[in-house]
């Protein structure tokens, strides 16, 4: 009995955890996962950074630059300079109440300034672009002075100043100057509202400007009627992709069903 007893002292000096009655497991620490940073993995951010600007600049670019079918005509520019007098002789809005709307400072002169602004910034950065404004000999103390004006500007895609057609791209601030104006057919004579109602469509197709769902209604039928005319030639995908969006957007404009506005553009 002794010599059993010696045994167990023996084990229980080796093993003090069963002087307890248990053994204690004590757990390992918990290790950190170590995280690197991007300025630990490349060095800097500045690559990083300088590729996003490039990227994010040159998507802008591609949604600025007109293709073909809306690039303006000077028939669309003159109209629409016309107009803004018109506009301007309502009250309804002031110069500096304009400029705000249409998002553009005005250039330090009142012409060429942003066909200028265009070529030398490539056409990639709005907020370095202006807008031209009426101003000068017929325009000084009248009262649309000072209104932003519609203007289209050319600049090279290579970001030189002397390239040939191929390079050569196209942009305008025409639609997001209409835009402003808020004329209803009434205002117009019937040339004059098919000409509006062109520019409207194109807004929509054309330009980063929307229009108010207050002017969508007010136009109803005149804007719907010229969406197949406005762009390439219009297709079935095409005429459905319109009739979709135009009940989306609650043109209703007096039409009594959108087979029949489908039937109406494919007659075209």
């Amino acid at each position: 009995m002794k010599r059993i007893f010696l045994i167990f002292s023996a084990f229980a000096v080796a093993c003090p955890g069963l002087a307890h009655g248990a053994m204690a497991i004590k757990k390992a620490a918990p290790v950190a996962a170590k995280t690197t940073s991007a300025v630990e993995s490349t060095g800097s951010l500045v690559p990083s950074v300088l590729g996003l600007v490039s990227a994010v600049k040159s998507l802008d670019a591609k949604t600025k630059e007109l293709t073909a079918e809306c690039i303006p005509t000077a028939a669309e520019i003159s109209f629409v300079n016309n107009t803004i007098k018109e506009w301007a002789k309502t009250g309804a809005s002031t110069a500096d109440e304009a400029e705000k709307a249409l998002g553009m400072k005005r250039c330090e002169v009142p012409s060429g300034g942003y066909a200028h602004k265009v070529e030398i910034n490539a056409g990639d950065d709005s907020e370095l672009v202006c807008t031209d404004w009426f101003g000068g000999a017929g325009n000084t103390g009248m009262v649309w002075e000072k209104f932003p004006m519609a203007a289209k500007a050319t600049y090279c895609a290579d970001g030189s100043f002397d390239c040939g057609n191929s390079q050569k791209k196209t942009v305008s601030n025409i639609y997001n100057v209409f835009n402003l104006i808020d004329f209803g057919t009434e205002d117009y004579t019937p040339s004059e509202a098919k000409m509006a109602s062109q520019l409207l469509a194109k807004i929509e197709k054309c330009s980063d400007a929307k229009l108010s769902a207050a002017k969508r209604a007010m136009w109803g039928e005149f804007l719907v009627n010229t969406i197949s005319g406005v762009g390439q030639s219009t297709n079935t995908g095409a005429i459905m992709q319109s009739v979709g969006s135009i009940s989306q957007s609650g043109l209703g404009g007096g039409i009594s069903s959108l087979s029949g506005l489908a039937t109406q553009l494919m007659d075209k």
